[in-house]
């Protein structure tokens, strides 16, 4: 019996141990790419900072891609804004999308994830690497995360919707500094822009009638892309 139960023990530590190098690792990143971007950001410093060595930063995340996707996407859990929507709902707030905006334009100015997210939109239009991990993130943290925690229909495409909204915002104020849109507080954003977001998430869309399936009858229909599922995008070769 006290055979079985060092076997358990030992079987635990691994995992609270492996937890606890995830955690050191991921914070190693953030900072990491908040001060050189994800272009100039390299795994060995990260792995140095962390206080391992970088073929257990690989070990545990794979590539530098995989590891910046992960560490924007724990950024969020940990501020709980994937689970925001239905908090909020819950709460009764009266602008849900205010409140969400707020927290991602504070989180934006407050620490390295701002930092590292920003840099990476920066890139968009020039690396083929930041647009294919800012498409990986929308697609496998965004949509896949809030996608199912929305009622109604076609809620792929509302977080599509409400995630341009966002991109737009972003560069015009911490990118391109577009005044006034810079000079005014996180706070005033959120409470303008806000509200459109209620409407992306929350109301009407003049698409939801192709939330159902056209029969074979419609072939203009069945060329278009009516599934929501298809504004993930096509996976990079």
């Amino acid at each position: 019996m006290a055979a079985g139960t060092t076997g358990r023990a030992a079987r635990r530590g691994p995992r609270q141990t492996d937890t606890a190098w995830r955690e050191r690792i991921l914070d190693a990143a953030r900072r990491e790419f908040g001060e050189h971007g994800y272009q100039g950001a390299t795994v060995r410093r990260i792995g140095s900072a962390a206080g391992v060595d970088p073929k257990l930063v690989h070990y545990y995340f794979g590539t530098k891609e995989e590891l910046f996707s992960t560490s924007i996407a724990e950024a969020f859990r940990r501020r709980g804004l994937f689970e925001f929507f239905e908090q909020a709902l819950g709460e009764g707030a009266e602008s849900p999308g205010t409140e969400y905006l707020f927290s991602i334009l504070t989180a934006l100015e407050d620490d390295a994830f701002g930092a590292a997210f920003i840099g990476l939109v920066r890139n968009l239009g020039t690396h083929e690497e930041s647009r294919r991990i800012f498409l990986r993130f929308v697609t496998t943290q965004l949509i896949e995360q809030l996608a199912p925690r929305l009622d109604g229909p076609l809620p792929e495409a509302r977080v599509a919707f409400a995630g341009s909204q966002l991109l737009g915002l972003v560069t015009a104020r911490y990118i391109l500094k577009v005044p006034p849109l810079a000079a005014l507080s996180t706070r005033e954003v959120a409470r303008v822009v806000g509200p459109t977001l209620d409407r992306y998430i929350f109301g009407p869309l003049p698409l939801e009638d192709r939330a159902s399936t056209p029969g074979p009858e419609d072939p203009e229909d069945l060329e278009e892309p009516e599934d929501p599922e298809r504004l993930r995008g096509t996976p990079s070769g």
